[in-house]
């Protein structure tokens, strides 16, 4: 009896596995590929590039359209302005959200279920909904085209999604050990700072990547809010290489190819610590 239970779990795993194999190897597939193109492109020559027919793999390697971007272009200085922003933007960011998540997790309030869905709900329209509000307020603070400016607008598009991640995992956290904190004598404040943060690292990080990876690829209010002043971000640098009529796909592969790598990097590295955030987060979400 044991033996045919053995039998069968195991025929139902080799089952769900071939299963999920079937369904996400073409959804990986389908992810990379683009990215796969890009980078094979951005090493062909101009000739096998722009010709009829390219190809998937290049003839040989040519570095010239990465010469081209980081000579010819002020990349690295579109480099620098997308790690202050995507930084300050981030670490405010996390604060904030930290401090908002564990006053919906933990606090006791009339509308506290109402808010803490609306700040889900606000994540959700489309971002084209508050350019202009948004860069009417930057406007009159007289913050456009500056970092304080684009670095406030990030923040604040940042901001429910991060408060959403922050508020589930702080959830999961036990209340007994912040009861214990407060019977030696701890403020709530003091349970917040010595308690709770450190027990939330995890969730922390997590906000913190998701954060700082939306400010890196966000384009459209880095666009209208810094215009094509010295401050531009690395997605609205590497538009300029696309013309009214044409688009330049050699340095332009070779820019993306670039500006994809450090948060490719940044993923693979802390990729553990993601899916532990979300994971906890989604215990009680």
């Amino acid at each position: 009896m044991a033996t045919m239970l053995t039998r069968g779990s195991g025929g139902r795993s080799r089952t769900t596995r071939v299963g999920a194999a079937v369904v996400l190897v073409p959804l990986v597939a389908f992810a990379v590929f683009p990215l796969l193109w890009m980078a094979l492109s951005s090493v062909k020559t101009p000739e096998q590039l722009y010709s009829g027919d390219p190809g998937w793999l290049p003839d040989g390697i040519d570095w010239g359209f990465y010469r081209r971007v980081l000579d010819g272009t002020p990349f690295t200085t579109f480099l620098t302005n997308s790690l202050v922003v995507g930084l300050a933007s981030t670490a405010i960011v996390v604060v904030l959200a930290a401090m908002a998540g564990y006053g919906l997790a933990r606090g006791r309030f009339r509308g506290r279920t109402l808010l803490s869905r609306g700040v889900l709900v606000a994540y959700v329209f489309p971002t084209i909904l508050f350019v202009m509000p948004l860069f009417t307020l930057v406007s009159d603070l007289g913050l456009a085209g500056t970092y304080p400016g684009i670095v406030l607008v990030h923040v604040v598009f940042n901001f429910p999604f991060c408060v959403w991640l922050m508020m589930q995992y702080f959830r999961t956290l036990p209340l007994e050990v912040e009861e214990a904190g407060r019977v030696d004598g701890l403020s709530h404040a003091g349970v917040f700072v010595r308690i709770a943060v450190p027990l939330a690292a995890p969730g922390l990080a997590t906000t913190a990547i998701f954060g700082f990876v939306n400010s890196w690829n966000e384009f459209l209010l880095s666009f209208v809010i810094l215009g094509s002043g010295e401050r531009r971000t690395l997605p609205v640098g590497i538009y300029n290489f696309i013309g009214s009529e044409v688009a330049d796909w050699g340095p332009l592969m070779a820019a993306t190819t670039l500006a994809v790598l450090p948060t490719l990097v940044l993923f693979l590295l802390v990729q553990r610590r993601i899916t532990g955030g979300l994971t906890g987060g989604a215990v009680k979400g």
